[in-house]
């Protein structure tokens, strides 16, 4: 297909999940693909497929700028990570190509404050929040008030805990501000997707999320997503319309916002968002269940200022037809040998794809524990059925294995 046959794309980052993705698919439309990072290739996924690469930093705006006016770049676009998403806003307000979200909103949508603040204003239920100063009661949850993957979390289960942390948290974040919240036991998870355009969102999924607490993990960590989840009723008979108003008023336009609610009691509160695309990659469960693809659709809009047709609108049902799941390989700090029993795994029918957040070779840090940082990798999968989809994790869990330069499988 030649759809952008004259068309220069820049991604930013060749490492960020998604950045492979977007290379393929601006291609395959006819786009010329430059990637920009400062890995050498053998460093950075999406420059080996890229027909071109650039050697600067993401953090050099000026630089990239002044090079995509000389070369005539047409688009630019980023895959999920909140530093390239806020660098390639900037690069595209100054060469005036469209991005899918302004520099104000951007900031507002990462700031949880602002986010909850506004929930409030829209009798959405929340978790109980402290001010630095206020008696508390233990344990609550500490974490930057603008932070993103987990960085900076800490359950504090003591006012001495609590002291000890804050300069960590407060170090994570840009504003230098923190939210304190009662940490509540003993509850679900899930993840809320919609899909807005032209300033209208609709309810496109919503996803069991399945944690665990590892020892020495900060926070539970994802295991696994079950779409759609058992509280999507729930979801639509009392926070649905609510969202919706709150969307609105916080003037996000087109793009994909993602909600992590914690579920107690029969009462969804709302904890985290996210207006870009996400890690748990629900763009390829999107198109695999319902037609459409919200990482396609943001390529677009950055090539074209459009997102999607008319059409789309009457794909987008929560109510999927078959069920699915993201099956999340957490993995102990090490550096990784190989990954053992993906060909069969691939082979499976049910199996809707398989993406390696971790290659061969790299090395996770024992900074990572507690942050998503350990996701090493995701497979996708779809069935009939709930029963039969238990059955096919179990086997795929049996048939996994990452294996460490010490021979070790590394899989918590």
């Amino acid at each position: 297909m030649n759809l952008y046959k004259n068309k220069k794309l820049l991604i930013l980052g060749g490492k960020p999940i998604g950045s492979i993705d977007i290379v393929k698919y601006a291609k395959s439309l006819g786009c010329y693909v430059i990637v920009c990072d400062y890995l050498p290739k053998e460093q950075s996924p999406a420059k080996q497929f890229a027909d071109e690469c650039w050697d600067y930093s993401t953090a050099d705006v000026d630089k990239i700028v002044e090079r995509a006016k000389r070369e005539g770049i047409n688009a630019v676009f980023t895959g999920v990570h909140d530093f390239n998403i806020a660098r390639c806003q900037e690069v595209c307000e100054k060469l005036n190509l469209p991005f899918y979200v302004d520099k104000t909103t951007m900031i507002n949508a990462s700031n949880k404050q602002y986010y909850k603040n506004v929930f409030a204003h829209f009798d959405i239920s929340l978790i109980p929040q402290y001010k630095i100063e206020d008696k508390k009661m233990f344990p609550v949850l500490l974490k930057p008030v603008d932070g993103s993957g987990a960085y900076g979390l800490k359950i504090c289960y003591s006012e001495e805990e609590f002291k000890e942390n804050l300069p960590k948290a407060l170090e994570y974040s840009n504003k230098k501000e923190v939210l304190i919240e009662k940490y509540i036991e003993d509850k679900e998870e899930i993840t809320t997707v919609y899909i807005i355009k032209d300033g209208i969102p609709y309810l496109a999924s919503v996803a069991d999320r399945i944690v665990k607490h590892f020892a020495n993990a900060l926070i539970p960590l994802p295991v696994q997503y079950i779409w759609h989840s058992k509280y999507l009723d729930l979801w639509e008979k009392t926070v649905d319309d609510k969202m919706k108003k709150a969307i609105q008023y916080m003037g996000l336009q087109n793009g994909m916002l993602f909600i992590q609610s914690i579920v107690k009691d029969d009462i969804i509160m709302p904890y985290d968002i996210g207006f870009r695309l996400s890690g748990t990659q629900e763009h390829i469960i999107l198109e695999e269940m319902c037609g459409y693809n919200p990482l396609k659709l943001l390529t677009d809009y950055a090539i074209n200022g459009k997102f999607g047709d008319e059409s789309l609108i009457s794909k987008i049902n929560p109510h999927f037809k078959g069920v699915a799941t993201q099956i999340t390989f957490l993995v102990k700090p090490a550096t990784i040998s190989q990954f053992v029993g993906l060909e069969n795994v691939e082979k499976m029918p049910q199996v809707i794809r398989i993406i390696k957040n971790k290659q061969e070779g790299e090395i996770i840090p024992t900074s990572a524990l507690g942050t998503l940082n350990q996701v090493a990798l995701r497979i996708f999968v779809k069935e009939n059925s709930k029963e039969n989809l238990y059955s096919i994790v179990d086997y795929i869990r049996e048939q996994i294995k990452i294996i460490s330069n010490d021979g070790e499988d590394i899989i918590i």
